[in-house]
């Protein structure tokens, strides 16, 4: 007679438990992965947004506006963003308006360009519980640079 050979109760319980503590030490890191690739995402959103919008306003030789934070339908002189997921922009800008001759116009006035270049953060979430951040700089002619990912404070300075 042959013996019926398989896995013992025992043995499944171990397998389970060694399973478990491995799902547990993971869940902590796959957390910070979505949110640094959520960041990524709407750093790199934003950025295809304003260069879209520059080379718009070029070509079509009239003023074109970027508005933050808006989920409102684009227009022939409007283009819109917003963050996605749980990323929050962090500044006081509410709309970027590049001009036909491609430079940045000042928000304070009508007709001027920026005097400096333009700085806008993104954090990983809400401010006060943020660990990332990205910061995109707007020069003042208009060229969009993304900086590297900050790990800590997350504030517009």
């Amino acid at each position: 007679m042959q013996s019926i050979r398989g896995f013992t109760l025992f043995e499944l319980i171990v397998v389970v438990i060694i399973i478990a503590i491995i799902s547990v030490m993971a869940v902590p890191a796959f957390a910070n992965i979505l949110l640094k690739q959520n960041l990524n995402k709407s750093t790199r959103d934003l950025v295809i947004v304003l260069e879209k919008a520059r080379s718009k306003a070029a070509l079509e030789r009239r003023s074109v506006t970027v508005n933050l934070n808006s989920s409102s339908a684009d227009t022939d002189s409007a283009l819109n963003w917003t963050a996605s997921g749980k990323a929050a922009l962090v500044s006081t800008t509410t709309s970027i308006v590049f001009r036909s001759d491609g430079m940045v116009q000042d928000p304070t006035t009508t007709t001027a360009p920026l005097n400096s270049d333009l700085t806008l953060v993104l954090c990983d979430q809400a401010q006060a519980q943020a660990q990332y951040s990205k910061r995109i700089i707007l020069s003042r002619i208009g060229v969009v640079q993304q900086l590297d990912l900050v790990t800590g404070n997350c504030n517009a300075s």
